[in-house]
């Protein structure tokens, strides 16, 4: 079944505002934030961390994203994944799958059960859920005439990305450069869709719900890319320009190898920002010129999104362990970086039920080629 990749950009964007709505609406009242917070267990834990909180906001977006795009796009449901199980454990110790049910009542009804019986909380997160949202795509929708099979396409959530950011509640500080080292303004709603077949992520809708505030009331910002064969728009109104590569803009995580960091500052400004959504979305937004990471802590739906913008700009995503591909002739990278591109249809079977969809080999994000071949000359430097 062919759709027109316009309705499901437009079906995605309206389905990340209403993610972003049921954030802000958990975020303003730190009582009931604190209600919904449970540390992950076992193999759902993220290892990095000491903690690693699982929200009903996470599975509430999440959801709210299967549920919508369902509607419009029958099937597609079965093909939609996410970072969180939709399981949530109350206070009871009872396990609740939650879902948005046929009308506001009734999810409502369900979302008490995990909400310890508050029914004015649940009621108020029903009607966000069940709410209609329409987002103004922007003119470069236009540009976008092919159409899809919807048979081939998955989709990747990350329902709110930089979760500990999320609970913290911080306004961050946006340092000379625009970039925000932590706080709310690193929170995003990551829809990533991509070929079943070949791997390759097609479609990116990154929606960041905490970006202006006034007084207590944020307002959120959004940006979106399609990459399907010569068809390349994205949403920002500007092409990039090519930074000097002898002072290369990369970002990292703080917990990044002594190493790697030390090799990379000997020739490019370093900087770290929380999340990895939001690291990859500076990339995006022409802030970075790469995201550099050595280790397996990113995962698919992380980087889903986001990958498909940077392909929209001639950017992309290819492993940390593929740049000693490129060592002897860092040139080749032009023709070479299209089949280094990471993928989403595979998982990693062997790992754990968290690692199985992690990125093993690490991550490079680039916002062009010009920018990769200065991370490959940067990374031999000794």
């Amino acid at each position: 079944m062919k759709v027109p990749a316009q309705s499901l950009i437009q079906a995605l964007i309206n389905a990340s505002e209403k993610g972003a709505l049921i954030a802000r609406v958990i975020r303003a009242e730190s009582a009931l934030l604190e209600l919904l917070v449970q540390e992950k267990k076992g193999d759902q834990k993220n290892y990095r961390f000491v903690q690693d909180f699982k929200t009903l906001a996470d599975v509430l977006v999440q959801e709210t994203v299967r549920h919508d795009l369902s509607e419009q796009f029958p099937g597609i449901g079965e093909n939609i994944h996410g970072e969180e199980s939709n399981k949530f454990t109350n206070v009871l110790g009872e396990s609740i799958s939650v879902k948005i049910m046929k009308d506001q009542e009734a999810t409502a009804q369900l979302l008490c059960s995990v909400l310890d019986d508050n029914m004015a909380a649940a009621s108020m997160l029903a009607r966000v859920a069940h709410e209609q949202v329409m987002m103004d795509a922007g003119p470069k929708l236009e540009d976008v005439s092919v159409e899809l099979d919807l048979e081939d396409l998955g989709v990747w959530i990350d329902p709110i990305d930089s979760t500990a950011q999320y609970i913290s509640g911080e306004c961050g500080v946006p340092n000379t450069s625009g970039l925000v080292s932590c706080g709310l303004q690193c929170v995003v709603v990551l829809l990533g869709v991509y070929s079943q077949s070949s791997g390759l992520p097609l479609i990116g809708v990154c929606n960041r719900p905490f970006v202006e505030t006034n007084g207590d009331k944020w307002t959120g910002h959004l940006m979106w890319g399609v990459a399907l064969n010569d068809c390349k728009v994205f949403s920002l109104p500007y092409e990039k320009t090519n930074n000097n590569k002898q002072n290369l803009a990369v970002l990292m995580s703080q917990s990044e190898k002594t190493d790697v960091q030390k090799k990379f500052r000997a020739s490019c400004s370093v900087d770290h920002v929380a999340g990895a959504g939001y690291k990859l979305l500076c990339v995006n937004q022409g802030l970075a010129d790469a995201y550099v990471l050595s280790k397996n802590s990113t995962y698919m739906w992380d980087c889903c999104a986001p990958h498909a913008i940077l392909l929209a700009q001639k950017g992309g995503v290819i492993s940390y362990k593929s740049l000693c591909d490129f060592n002897d002739d860092p040139s080749s990278c032009s023709e070479l970086s299209l089949t280094h591109q990471i993928t989403y249809h595979y998982d990693n079977t062997h790992g754990t039920e968290s690692q199985k969809w992690c990125n093993q080999e690490g991550i490079v994000a680039y916002s062009s080629l010009e920018a990769l071949k200065a991370v490959i000359l940067a990374n031999r430097h000794i």
